[in-house]
């Protein structure tokens, strides 16, 4: 069969027993799917894979240790697991401080009405001559032997009738507790001076110590402040007093030596 023969034809040779062998055309194809009214196959599209690499988790990459022989291993710091169980980050653990003060303020308070109210009765005393107290007069001729009896006697009462009536009411604790702690001062300074023990405590009267005890407590009154019953307490400076309580001791101190010095102007060691 030659090439331009575009139809099958039959061998006529002996040697093809008879076979029919077809020849094909290049401008017609012939297939089995057209002589049997078959649709001719289609490509199918790939499908899409219905997950993606992102669904895996990846590979983590491996991790070496490395170990130093020149120094100490360190422990690895304590992890907190957040909300997340996948994610773990450190927290640094504090504890939270602990502002409960119990029965302190109430203590506070009985220390102050303690103080105050004494200030508050040997001032009245002196004024109005209440309870058998002789008054200014009469302070004037304990204070005979000082520089300005006359001043002293109006001095010390005052001091002490201020520095009462703020105590009880807590207000402006630091400052009136400065003037409670001169005036305390002075009046143990009198007292001590009065016995002529010296610094001999054990013949110290009870007058004396009763002084020494309270110009204690103004003293310490300083460095408490004056407590959640008081109109201190809103202020940072009265619940917890530092470097204001240090400034007001000393000029308390400043305060008392001046007002002996220059009022009494005696050695009450003598």
């Amino acid at each position: 069969m030659s090439e331009k023969n575009l139809t099958p034809d039959n061998a006529n040779s002996p040697d093809n027993d008879g076979i029919d062998v077809p020849t094909y055309s290049s401008q017609q194809e012939t297939t089995m799917f057209d002589r049997a009214g078959r649709v001719p196959p289609q490509e199918i599209p790939a499908a899409e894979p219905s997950y993606r690499d992102q669904d895996f988790a990846p590979t983590p990459a491996p991790s070496y240790e490395t170990v130093s022989f020149d120094r100490e291993p360190v422990a690895p710091a304590p992890a907190a697991f957040t909300s997340d169980p996948f994610v773990a980050t450190e927290v640094e653990e504090t504890a939270a401080p602990d502002y409960r003060r119990g029965t302190t303020d109430f203590g506070l308070l009985i220390v102050r009405l303690l103080l105050g109210v004494w200030l508050i009765l040997e001032a009245v005393g002196t004024f109005f001559r209440l309870g058998g107290n002789a008054g200014i007069s009469g302070l004037e001729a304990e204070f005979a032997g000082y520089l300005v009896p006359s001043a002293l006697a109006i001095i010390i009462p005052s001091l002490q009738l201020a520095a009462g009536v703020f105590l009880v009411l807590g207000l402006i604790t630091p400052f009136f507790a400065m003037i409670a702690t001169i005036a305390s001062s002075f009046t143990a300074l009198h007292a001590l001076t009065g016995t002529g023990a010296g610094l001999n405590v054990f013949a110290w009267s009870e007058a004396v110590w009763l002084s020494v005890v309270l110009l204690g407590i103004s003293v310490a009154l300083q460095f408490t402040g004056p407590g959640l019953y008081s109109f201190d307490y809103g202020r940072s400076w009265a619940r917890r007093p530092l470097v204001s309580s240090w400034v007001f001791v000393l000029l308390a101190i400043a305060g008392g030596v001046a007002l002996w010095w220059f009022g009494a102007g005696t050695n009450p060691l003598n």
